[in-house]
């Protein structure tokens, strides 16, 4: 081969190969383009490329091969490096050229002349950060001996190929480090998506902020409803809504939320925007959202939880005057109804050194102790009440002569605006003193020429019964107290008539509510359908 054809058989060669090894992506990728060029060229019609196994580095393994059958491939596969020039190369750290090999008697290339390889060419590539060296050997099956274009150019390919193969490593890796982060954003992702579930979709009201001046990051359904606002109120009206709300001041500050890591709990009361007065538990705990503090708050709204705390404080009220009644009641009233009777006939003998006057006061006093003693054992446990249909508005008005004739006495005006309403069950007499001690309470608080109305009507489903004056009406501090048995702010009260209303409506299963201002006081009872 003469210089000239030998200089453009190389420009050719390489004109060919390297725009190949520059877009490899894959080493199998890389090692077909460098195989085809090299046999197309130059004849090499066999490429083994073999490394040392991780476990046993006395092993080699093959990897990649061109130019081999499988049966070949098969007794290539794994070799001990004392049993292959590849594995001298690797031990001496010395590339090898081997001509003639058919020829030849090394104990090392046995295995390639049993292939029917002539020639082999075998390079040690040692890669940047790569422990495990590895070996690429360029062989043919004819032709006895490498010319020096052949081996120039190997020399050239081989150090090309430590820096291709270099690059594919590092590509390799960052497409590993990027389908680590793409599984791991995923995971994120995934969680980011089950908390926000979570956090909508919770009963229970929760917010978060941020650490420092609590401003709202995200609040989920069961927190606005809980300070009575929509979502368009929230975002129409945040600063008046949310931040103006005196919950809000109740959260912990950023020094004591971070000098209790375990969160903060405590027991808060506020007024939401409908008017509501809420007491409920905050516990609060910190976190670390992308190297943002915030504040995560959880709240357990405890409002009804109390409403039913002091209603069965109430009962038991009303359990304990109930046993107290039902003890002494019957044995007081038999002795006071003897010395009643015994104070009449000295009445009517007038055969006693008393004024008539002073035994009239005493017998008065008894009928007082008596009626007394008689709205005791109407809160008995054991009073049963005995039920039937009845029509409330034909109760009102069979009674009505009875309660305007007591008003009239007082200078009272009683009205009535009765509509239509479904019958409910009930036990008259005691219905009846239930309205007769609403309207007492009443023509008591209203001065002269006060009026006491009485209204029925129908609301959602129920039977509701009004007893409504324009009186001065119920200061603040007393209202959580007149239920109570023996509460009083009259001079000569019993503290029991309010006490027995709300015994009478419990025994029939109604609600009795109030509300109160200075135009007046009305009494609501609602009677549940039946």
């Amino acid at each position: 081969m003469n210089p000239e054809s030998d200089l453009e058989l190389k420009y050719e060669a390489l004109t060919d190969l390297l725009p190949g090894i520059a877009s490899s992506e894959t080493p199998s990728q890389l090692l077909t383009h460098v195989f085809n060029c090299m046999n197309k060229y130059f004849g090499l019609d066999f490429l083994l490329n073999y490394w040392m196994e991780e476990r046993f580095p006395y092993r080699l393994q093959l990897i990649h091969h061109r130019g081999v059958t499988d049966a070949e491939a098969e007794a290539l596969l794994s070799l001990d490096q004392g049993q292959t020039i590849c594995g001298t190369v690797i031990q001496s750290n010395q590339n090898y050229i081997g001509e003639q090999i058919q020829e030849t008697s090394d104990f090392h290339g046995r295995i390639l002349r049993q292939m029917g390889v002539q020639r082999y060419a075998c390079f040690l590539l040692a890669l940047p950060g790569q422990e495990r060296p590895f070996t690429l050997g360029f062989g043919s099956r004819t032709g006895d001996r490498f010319a020096p274009a052949e081996l120039e150019i190997l020399h050239l390919l081989v150090s090309q190929l430590v820096h291709t193969f270099h690059r594919i490593g590092k590509m390799e890796s960052l497409e590993r480090q990027n389908a680590a982060l793409a599984d791991t954003n995923r995971f994120l992702s995934s969680s980011e998506n089950r908390f926000a579930a979570i956090f909508a979709a919770s009963p229970h009201p929760m917010l978060i902020t941020t650490l420092e001046n609590h401003e709202v990051i995200e609040a989920n359904d069961a927190f606005l409803l809980l300070l009575g606002i929509t979502r368009r109120d929230m975002e129409l009206r945040y600063g008046e809504l949310i931040r103006g709300n005196e919950l809000m001041a109740q959260l912990p500050d950023s020094e004591e939320s971070s000098t209790v890591p375990e969160g903060v709990s405590r027991e808060v009361k506020f007024t939401n925007h409908v008017g509501e007065e809420k007491v409920c538990i905050l516990r609060t705990v910190r976190l670390d959202f992308n190297g943002e503090l915030l504040l995560l708050t959880m709240i357990s709204d405890l409002t009804e939880h109390k409403q039913y705390e002091h209603e069965l404080q109430r009962l038991s009220q009303l359990h304990l005057v109930g046993e107290v009644a039902a003890g002494i009641g019957h044995e007081v009233r038999n002795p006071m109804t003897t010395v009643r009777g015994f104070l009449q006939l000295m009445l009517m003998q007038g055969k006693n050194t008393l004024e008539p006057a002073y035994l009239q006061v005493m017998i008065e006093e008894l009928d007082r102790a008596n009626q007394i003693i008689t709205e005791f054992l109407s809160l008995a446990k054991d009073h049963m009440v005995q039920l039937k249909q009845e029509n409330l508005n034909d109760l009102i008005r069979k009674i009505l002569p009875l309660i305007e004739a007591d008003a009239s006495v007082t200078g009272r005006i009683i009205t009535t605006h009765l509509t239509p309403v479904e019958p409910v069950e009930m036990d008259s007499k005691q219905i009846t003193q239930l309205i007769l001690n609403f309207v007492r309470n009443a023509v008591e608080a209203t001065g002269e020429n006060g009026w006491i109305q009485l209204k029925t009507y129908m609301q959602d489903g129920c039977t509701v019964l009004v007893v409504e004056d324009n009186g001065p009406g119920i200061p603040a501090d007393v209202i959580e107290q007149i239920w109570k048995p023996f509460y009083t702010t009259k001079d000569n009260g019993s503290g029991l008539g309010l006490a027995i209303c709300f015994s009478i409506a419990n025994k029939h299963g109604a609600s009795v509510d109030l509300s109160t201002g200075k135009e007046g006081t009305a009494f609501y009872v609602r009677f549940r359908p039946n």
